[in-house]
């Protein structure tokens, strides 16, 4: 086989043979990143999936809590009118004594 024939079946072995370690050092450092971003790239994707899902539930218990003051405060509210009236009535009484 010749040589030109050996490179044009193998391109990378010919490249590795050209460069060397620094070559294959290279390439290892090239696949390590390529596996870090794609890791990283994971991670982004289940932490904004996870930031939306608790986002959702936050918004869920907001609008339960707004519920449940809304309620509170329609009872309290309420019960002031009605001691508001229980005090306007002992004031009557009071004066027609």
């Amino acid at each position: 086989m010749t040589e030109s024939a050996a490179d044009a079946a193998d391109p990378a072995s010919s490249v590795l043979v050209q460069y060397g370690a620094v070559g294959v050092i290279a390439l290892l450092a090239i696949a390590a990143v390529r596996v870090l971003y794609v890791r990283l790239s994971a991670a982004l994707d289940r932490e904004t999936q996870r930031a939306d899902r608790l986002e959702e539930e936050l918004r869920k218990l907001n609008e339960t809590v707004r519920s449940e003051y809304v309620a509170t405060i329609t009872t309290a509210a309420q019960a002031i009118v009605d001691a508001n009236r229980a005090i306007e009535d002992a004031r009557a009484a009071v004066r027609r004594s």
